[in-house]
């Protein structure tokens, strides 16, 4: 059973970025999310770039709240056009 998905990625010296993060929706709301992604930055720190960032969806509530949680905070906006 998955109960917490993610990925590191776009890796550089410099920083890497976390993605695909992702908990069953009849999971959601028990803090995997949370416990979750603050293992996935602590090993991101230690071993693979000083920065970590990721993007998410403005509507995506409940996953900015976990983040927060874990230390992540706002910095930039940005819009995809699609044709």
């Amino acid at each position: 059973l998955v109960v917490f998905k993610a990925e590191i990625g776009a890796v550089t010296p410099l920083a890497c970025q976390v993605q695909g993060v992702w908990v069953p929706p009849e999971l959601r709301g028990r803090g995997h999310a949370s416990a979750g992604m603050a293992a996935v930055v602590a090993h991101a720190l230690r071993a693979v770039a000083p920065v970590v960032s990721l993007y998410v969806n403005d509507f995506n509530v409940p996953a900015r709240a976990a983040y927060r949680r874990v230390g992540f905070s706002e910095v930039g906006t940005f819009m995809s056009v699609l044709f």
